[in-house]
């Protein structure tokens, strides 16, 4: 099982230097990510099928699941599809021990 934790006395004091709003945006990179990883560990496939499932290089997977990119919305409509997963948008999450996915 995959899961993303945040690291709140880091982030409390990054966003001293950077900005609340900044640390967020990365946290919900990192979610965003360990969901895909995730999903796809699921359903068993490599990131080359993926790719190849919805028309992406590789190299695109490796960055969404590094949290280097963040996927347009067509891109997330195929996720979706090809990881046969509901695309469900969540900006708000509470757990700190987040995507036990």
């Amino acid at each position: 099982m995959l899961s993303f934790t945040v690291n709140d006395d880091f982030n409390k004091k990054l966003a001293d230097i950077v900005g609340k709003d900044h640390v967020e945006e990365i946290e919900q990179r990192g979610y965003l990510a360990a969901q895909i990883v995730s999903h796809r560990h699921k359903k068993q496939m490599t990131q080359q099928e993926l790719a190849t499932a919805i028309n992406v290089a590789k190299s695109t997977i490796g960055r969404l699941e590094a949290g280097l990119t963040q996927p347009n919305y067509q891109t997330l409509l195929s996720l979706s599809r090809a990881l046969d997963t509901p695309l469900t948008i969540d900006a708000k999450y509470d757990d700190r021990q987040i995507a036990k996915i």
